[in-house]
């Protein structure tokens, strides 16, 4: 047990952080991915600024001003003076309004492109411009080809890189997350599994153990429990009334210990049995002749039916209901005590449905409850749930024990139903 605890927290543990590990990557590489389109952007504002600065100089020194020999992604330059171009090469505008204000860098995602005007002159000159018409000075080489106070300059680039990049970018930023959530899953999935599996082995190993320890318990204890009832028998012959709680006990525990080597087998014999077709309206009706407490019947629509051993399905839900019986304690009378019994068709299952109102299931055991041997009963053997578990999943099933709102237990038998009749003749 401790181990099978140990495991379940070593499960938790590596989800969790795995979890976080993933989450955190994803986070990264979102935030690497908009850094990198931000990147891309001022990247092609940088170069752009650049060529225009180079056409410019060019233009100063009085040198062929042609931007395919500076940038082949050149669609567009002008340098304007009032409003009018004193230069316009291929795409640039062909005029710009005197005083117009619209400085800096325009992209046009539909044309993708990247418009960059600059102010120029005395009163609007760059650093770099600036040192450059100072050393024309020097050089004598102004002559009048400057553009002058207030002049602007703008250059037109082709930016179709700068877009891939971007979509690039997004795409993946959207991409990686979900990539790294499908791998965050994928793994999740193969921890539960490898948990099914690690718990299913150890259930087997558990089923070798008792095995062993069953061919152990029938000779050892079968034979001396026929030998004590025996001679109980016989000192109830000749005991006084006195003596008859005593001699009570002595059956009472004989009869556990019989009870609790027999279980033992059921657990280990074939779990399947003999299965026949069994429609539940009949089977309750005569289980409910059988009990010894009232228990209310659910009105079934129909009569479902199932395929199952039927002395297998008789030990299930009696144990259910023994089980709902006891849960209320000795304090509660037997009249009292609310058990009620319902039969459902849902989807493709049938449901049986076992409730009560007594004192349910602790949390910190609702994980154990199934465990071989695991009780809170006096005089409880613990392996009574694992059997009725082990009878239900060999049919095809699942049992399930839920808390019930207001107190109490609901025991959840999932079957599937009965094929048509006729359907495998």
């Amino acid at each position: 047990m401790a181990e099978v605890k140990a495991s379940a927290k070593e499960t938790r543990f590596l989800v969790l952080a795995f979890s976080v590990l993933f989450s955190g990557l994803a986070v990264l590489a979102v935030f690497f991915l908009t850094g990198e389109s931000r990147r891309a952007k001022l990247l092609a504002e940088y170069e752009a600024d650049r060529t225009a600065s180079a056409l410019l100089e060019a233009y100063r020194n009085g040198d062929e001003v042609d931007p395919s020999l500076v940038d082949p992604r050149v669609l567009g330059f002008g340098i304007y003076r009032a409003g009018e171009a004193i230069l316009r090469l291929r795409r640039a505008p062909p005029a710009r309004a005197a005083g117009e204000q619209s400085f800096g860098f325009s992209f046009d995602p539909a044309a993708r492109t990247l418009l960059v005007v600059k102010p120029l002159g005395a009163g609007g000159m760059d650093m770099q411009g600036m040192q450059g018409m100072l050393g024309m000075m020097r050089r004598g080489g102004l002559s009048g080809r400057g553009p002058g106070r207030g002049g602007t300059l703008a250059i037109l680039m082709d930016a179709r890189g700068y877009y891939r990049t971007r979509l690039l970018s997004r795409v993946a930023a959207v991409a990686i997350p979900i990539l790294i959530a499908g791998v965050t899953a994928l793994f999740l999935f193969q921890a539960a599994s490898n948990r099914r599996y690690r718990r299913r082995a150890e259930d087997r190993e558990l089923l070798a153990r008792l095995g062993e320890v069953s061919h152990t318990l029938a000779h050892e204890i079968r034979n001396p429990l026929s030998a004590i009832r025996m001679q109980t028998g016989l000192l109830r012959r000749s005991a006084g009334p006195d003596d008859a709680r005593p001699l009570a006990i002595i059956e009472e525990e004989v009869a556990r210990l019989t009870l609790l080597t027999r279980r033992i087998g059921d657990f280990l014999r074939n779990p399947q049995g003999s299965p026949e077709r069994i429609a539940f309206s009949s089977f309750l009706l005569e289980m409910a002749a059988r009990l010894p407490w009232p228990v209310q019947r659910q009105q079934e629509a129909r009569d479902e039916e199932v395929l199952f051993d039927r002395d297998l399905l008789r030990s299930v839900i009696e144990n259910l209901l023994r089980n709902a019986f006891e849960s209320y304690g000795e304090e509660t009378p037997p009249g009292s005590r609310e058990i009620s019994i319902g039969v459902a068709r849902q989807a493709d299952r049938v449901v049986v449905r076992i409730s009560d109102r007594g004192r349910g299931i602790a949390a910190e055991r609702a994980a154990v409850v199934f465990d071989p041997f695991v009780t809170d009963k006096v005089g409880g053997s613990g392996i009574g749930l694992a059997i009725s578990r082990r009878f239900v999943e060999a049919a095809g099933g699942t049992l399930r024990l839920f808390p019930r709102e207001g107190g109490g237990t609901e025991a959840r038998v999932s079957l599937p139903p009965a094929p048509p009749a006729g359907a495998g003749e």
